[in-house]
């Protein structure tokens, strides 16, 4: 063994001596699986002892990282795609290193081809409300644009198969997907581009996949010509199984108002708000939301409420932070006469900077507290 070796191993155990610490049973099982799939073929029994001595470095390295909040070993370990983190508006790195150390960020390697396009996973990022998935397309012919979109019709043309398959029934509330929004539309077609997938979990079930599995049979793209489009389809079978690991909850801050707040002069009690850095979740009274509905849209059906649609937060300056929306959906709790709204973001909020939620475009605040 080389006296750096030695050196750094010796560091490493000295200050994990001092720290009052124990790595949780998953941390360290799942340094131990990534590690296990690094190349350790040696030639001779001295190469051997330098591979395991440094597999056994690496484990407590990263354990001691996880414990104590050191997140630099994580950043040599997994890396998060550039492109995810364009999209969710530039996480710091500490804070992409912490969401891998806890298996919320994961790196994806699963691809497919078929008629002439590849579809690569990179990445996934999920909480309890969320998942999270960008794709990679690369094709032989230039038929990318932001208009293009990914299907799976069976077939005979007909629509029964969800675009993500889980082995528990009805998992996914609510799934929206696309190319990411600077890819280019009606303009010249590219041979590349990337793929969003933002799914809602269903609120009304305990999460419990370990893995997902993406299916197209169908790509959909236009030409343009002399002012008019042109649609064409690509038949094909693209298949990516991706697996999530097992801690797949976020921290997630739950507040209950104790208050009501008041639009168009009814008093709505907002009765839990659940916020992370990647969603929003909001329950209201059921019978409240109901007197809302008689006061503005007496008569009206199928009304929806936007008085208290998600509309953002405001920080502890009092200034706005508008995220977009990554998926949204509704769900009765007819028992607890509750009405939920679960919204996922479009971009990373740090939560621990958030005052308020603010809803419709009137921006009646919730207190956060």
């Amino acid at each position: 063994m080389r006296a750096e070796e030695q050196r750094t191993d010796r560091q490493i155990a000295e200050q994990a001596a001092k720290e009052p610490w124990k790595a949780s049973e998953g941390c360290r099982e799942r340094v131990e699986r990534i590690l296990e799939e690094l190349p350790d073929t040696p030639e001779k029994e001295e190469t051997r002892m330098k591979s395991i001595w440094s597999k056994r470095t690496l484990i407590l390295a990263a354990a001691l990282a996880a414990a104590v909040g050191t997140t630099a070993m994580a950043s040599e370990l997994f890396r998060w795609d550039q492109k995810a983190v364009e999209n969710f508006r530039n996480p710091t790195e500490e804070e992409q290193n912490a969401m891998t150390m806890e298996g919320l960020a994961k790196e994806q390697t699963a691809s497919a081809t078929d008629a002439g396009i590849t579809i690569t996973a990179k990445q996934t990022v999920q909480d309890k409300n969320t998942l999270y998935i960008l794709l990679e397309i690369q094709a032989e012919d230039p038929i990318i644009d932001g208009n293009g979109a990914f299907d799976n019709p069976d077939e005979n043309g007909a629509y029964g198969r969800p675009w993500i398959l889980t082995e528990h029934e009805d998992a996914f509330h609510n799934v929206s997907m696309g190319f990411s929004p600077d890819t280019p539309a009606f303009s010249e077609l590219s041979d590349h581009g990337f793929y969003e997938i933002s799914a809602l979990k269903s609120p009304d079930q305990e999460w419990n996949e370990d893995q997902v599995e993406v299916q197209f049979t169908e790509y959909s793209y236009y030409t343009y010509e002399n002012g008019g489009t042109i649609p064409h389809t690509v038949r094909g079978d693209w298949t990516l199984t991706l697996p999530l690991g097992e801690d797949t909850i976020l921290e997630t801050d739950i507040y209950r108002p104790e208050q009501p707040v008041e639009i168009a002069g009814i008093p709505i009690q907002v009765k839990r708000v659940e916020v992370s850095p990647l969603s929003v979740l909001l329950s209201f009274d059921m019978d409240d939301l109901e007197a809302l509905r008689e006061a503005r849209h007496a008569g009206e059906s199928d009304v929806y409420l936007e008085e208290v649609e998600f509309a953002g937060f405001l920080d502890q300056n009092g200034e706005e932070i508008l995220t977009g929306f990554g998926g949204m959906s509704g769900a009765y709790d007819f028992d607890n006469r509750e009405v939920i709204h679960q919204m996922g973001l479009g971009t990373y909020v740090d939560t621990e900077g958030l005052r308020a939620v603010l809803l419709g475009s009137e921006k009646t605040e919730v207190p956060l507290k």
